[in-house]
Formats: structure tokens, C-alpha cells, sequence
């Protein structure tokens, strides 16, 4: 059996799934977005254009899942659907009577400073997670972008060393290069990815290499989060730069971080 890499596309299982899958790939669409995309096709166990409501409520039902992934499905199968009737491919759109579920929104959770520290000193064992660390901690890269991080990352930029990174919506941004990350990346060149794995698979091991020294219950994504609180903290609260830092698409999301690192109204209330 062929073990699938991280640029890999899914094997095509029947004629339509090949037709859309090419169509995916001619719309610019990443291989991770078409492998999920294909996935879920598949779960509802049958051709498109024979699935109805009540097929996609028995799968949504079969699955034990949180609000907030039950949303995320609800949303993919949305806007699949939605391409299948543009392209004529399906004429009814089975997701009419579902309504997607309103989702509390979560607030930051960056990973405590002491655990983000063993995570940086990690033992030469787990040098690939220590490096990872370092690229989510100092860049803010999401799982999916250390994952598909290519050698020659570094560019010299206006004010010092970029970093070209490749994120949602294949969107290509330009980050300043922290001397910790450069000196990761300057050991690597070649446009292939370095790492070349399925996000999930990178944050599984992260996760392991965490268990190792005590750091229990986290997730990769949570070095994002630290990465924009301190960016916060260390700007005196400039949004618009940290929105930018964050290649976030509106100031909305860099103020969710405001709030986890403004410690005012803790000092507020303990020194009445």
C-alpha cells in the first residue's frame, strides 16, 4: 500500500470523484482542502447526486463531534454542494433544510509560559518538534505551513530576512524572520517541503514529543495564539501591526488576543 505524502493527491475511487477532483485542482483549491472535500463526500455513502437531507443528518449524527466541528462539517458540506450545482453536476441541494448551529466563540489559549519554554529545549531527540516549536512560537505558522515549508523560505526583504509562506486560500505572505527561526531555516534550502506531512500527522508527533517532557493536552495551533499575544504585549497593543504580523484577514480577529493579554482589569479589581 503506497503510504499518501503530504502533496500527494487522494487516488480517485470512481469516475466522478476523479471529474472533481481535476475541477478542484483546476480552481486553484490546496491538496489538503480537495483530500477533505473528497473524504466527506465519501462518508455520506453514496453518488451526490443521490444524497438527500436525511442521508446528511445521518452522518452528521453517526459522528461524535463538538459544536464547533459539527459547524466546520456542516459549512464544508455547504459549499461542496454549492460547486456541484454550479457545475451542473447535482440538481437538488440537500443542505436547504440543514441549519449550520451557532458555535460560542472560543477566546486565545496560549500555551503557558513555562510549558512554552520546555517546548523550545526540547531534547535532540525531538529536534524536528523543538524546530517546529520555534517556527510557531517566533512566525506564528499554523500546522498546515510548517508542514508544506519549503527550504528556501528566507528571502531578503526591505528591512532584513522574510519569510515567503504559503497560507489560507493559497494566499503568499511575507513575515519578518526572528533570528531564532533564521537560524532554523538557514540549515535548509531546495523548494521541496522539509518536513512534507499531513498537518495532522505533524501536530500528533508535536503532541507526543510534549508528552515527553510533561506538556499534556495541547495543540500545535496554540503556538499561534502565544505568538500573537506576545506580539501584542510587545507592541504596547498595536492592532493593525499585529494583524499584519498575523496575517489576519480582519483587525476583528487580532482583538480576540487583546483580551487575553491586557491584564488591566485583573490588576483593577486585586488592588481595590
Amino acid at each position: 500500500m503506497k503510504l499518501l505524502r503530504r502533496h500527494d493527491m487522494p487516488p480517485a475511487l470512481t469516475d466522478f470523484e476523479d471529474r472533481f477532483m481535476n475541477q478542484m485542482r483546476g480552481e486553484g483549491l490546496s491538496t489538503e482542502t480537495i483530500r477533505q472535500r473528497v473524504y466527506l463526500l465519501r462518508g455520506l455513502g453514496g453518488e451526490p447526486w443521490r444524497v438527500d437531507s436525511d442521508d446528511v443528518i445521518a452522518f452528521l449524527n453517526a459522528k461524535s463531534m463538538s459544536p464547533a466541528t459539527h459547524a466546520a462539517y456542516i459549512t464544508c458540506l455547504r459549499s461542496i454542494f454549492a460547486d456541484l450545482i454550479r457545475l451542473g453536476w447535482v440538481d437538488g441541494d440537500p443542505m436547504l433544510r440543514i441549519r449550520t448551529p451557532r458555535t460560542p466563540r472560543r477566546s486565545p489559549r496560549p500555551l503557558p509560559d513555562g510549558e512554552l519554554e520546555l517546548m523550545l529545549n526540547l531534547p535532540d531527540e525531538y529536534k524536528r518538534e523543538r524546530e517546529w516549536t520555534t517556527l510557531g512560537a517566533f512566525a506564528g505558522l499554523r500546522a498546515g505551513e510548517v508542514a508544506a515549508l519549503p527550504g528556501n523560505t528566507l528571502h531578503e526583504g526591505n528591512h532584513g530576512l522574510i519569510m515567503r509562506v504559503t497560507g489560507k486560500g493559497n494566499l503568499v505572505s511575507e513575515i519578518p524572520a526572528h533570528p531564532k527561526v533564521v537560524a532554523i531555516l538557514e540549515q535548509y534550502e531546495g523548494s521541496r517541503p522539509i518536513w512534507n506531512m499531513w498537518p495532522q500527522s505533524l501536530n500528533r508527533a508535536w503532541q507526543r514529543a510534549g508528552r515527553s517532557v510533561g506538556v499534556e493536552g495541547r495543540v500545535f495551533h496554540q503556538l499561534r495564539h502565544s505568538y500573537a499575544t506576545r506580539l501584542y504585549k510587545n507592541t504596547s497593543g498595536d492592532l493593525l501591526a499585529v494583524a499584519a504580523a498575523c496575517r489576519h484577514a480582519s483587525v476583528a480577529t487580532t482583538q480576540r488576543y487583546a483580551a487575553v493579554a491586557d491584564d488591566a482589569p485583573y490588576l483593577a479589581v486585586v488592588g481595590l
